[in-house]
């Protein structure tokens, strides 16, 4: 074949031996340096569409979540090694600080110590925000309290100081239970709402509410099972207290103006379901119902029920 090719070169331009090499050689060139394009995008999805699946999204979402939960907490965890002694009456911040106490717990209880009234008890420590059972329990040891009582006598009245006895004084702290609080709705929960559900904390709060705006809204409060971290206790608590208002306002997915990048940022969408959907609706017009998805044969039917919720087909 290729000799065929260089002997109707030669007659047809009249080209000696050499000439007719070098021409083939240039032509397979010019091919090559077309083709380029069309193989570095082929490339390109090959190495993209692994990143863009709807898994790898939620790991990463989930990875970075618990990464800023990390970084977060470290400054604020304190070990019981930490605390010295201190007293709730008489400390002032700086003191509380280099107790072992982080700044803004410190700056709450010198406030509530002046502006609502001396700590009477341990276990008013409970009262400030953002000190649960288990830091009490380890901050307990550490406590001492001078109690300050007012005494009138006829026109005088003066103030004496007495020093409670931290080991003596009261027994140690039990496990104490979140306030109770009625249902609410998971879409209009905020941080510290949920953080009255037993077993979420801040870390857990926030994570919820990252993922609820991640994905546009919960439909329902099995969605909670995506959220990463959260464990059956942790759940089963939600449920009890958690539900999905009938009016759901969930932000929608508009699959007849978004491109592929656009549908590719929610979470259930992978690169190559974004795609499906954008190119069905550039060779066929757009969708009128959920039915014209699935008409996309090669997407999985259980995927699209999982996803409709959050398309729109305005």
């Amino acid at each position: 074949m290729k000799q065929k090719i260089r002997i109707w070169l030669r007659n047809f331009f009249g080209f000696s031996r050499t000439e007719a090499n070098g021409f083939i050689i240039l032509l397979l060139l010019m091919i090559a340096i077309l083709s380029m394009p069309f193989l570095s995008r082929k490339i390109y999805s090959l190495y993209k569409k692994p990143l863009q699946s709807s898994n790898d999204k939620t790991l990463l979402h989930s990875f970075l979540s618990e990464l800023e939960h990390t970084i977060e907490t470290k400054s604020e965890v304190i070990k019981e090694k930490e605390f010295q002694p201190f007293d709730l009456n008489k400390s002032s911040t700086k003191e509380l600080i280099q107790s072992g106490f982080p700044e803004f717990l410190a700056e709450r209880i010198v406030k509530y110590r002046e502006k609502v009234k001396p700590f009477e008890s341990k276990v008013e420590l409970l009262k400030i925000y953002g000190i649960d059972s288990a830091f009490y329990k380890e901050v307990y040891p550490f406590i001492k309290i001078t109690k300050i009582v007012k005494e009138s006598n006829s026109d005088l009245t003066t103030k004496t100081e007495t020093t409670i006895d931290s080991e003596n004084t009261e027994t140690p702290p039990k496990v104490f239970k979140k306030e109770k609080l009625s249902r609410f709705d998971l879409n209009q929960a905020d941080s510290l709402q949920l953080q009255k559900v037993y077993g979420i904390g801040p870390a857990y709060s926030k994570r919820i509410i990252k993922y609820r705006d991640y994905l546009g809204g919960f439909h329902s409060v099995h969605q909670l099972k995506e959220v990463y971290g959260l464990k059956k206790e942790n759940l089963d608590s939600l449920r009890t207290y958690a539900y999905i208002a009938k009016e759901l306002n969930l932000r929608k997915l508009k699959v007849n103006e978004l491109n592929a990048d656009s549908l590719v940022q929610h979470p259930y969408i992978s690169y190559k379901e974004a795609n499906l959907i954008f190119n069905y609706r550039k060779q066929h017009g757009d969708y009128n119902s959920i039915e014209d998805v699935l008409a996309i044969k090669i997407l999985d039917s259980n995927w699209v029920k999982k996803v409709t919720p959050y398309l729109s087909f305005d």
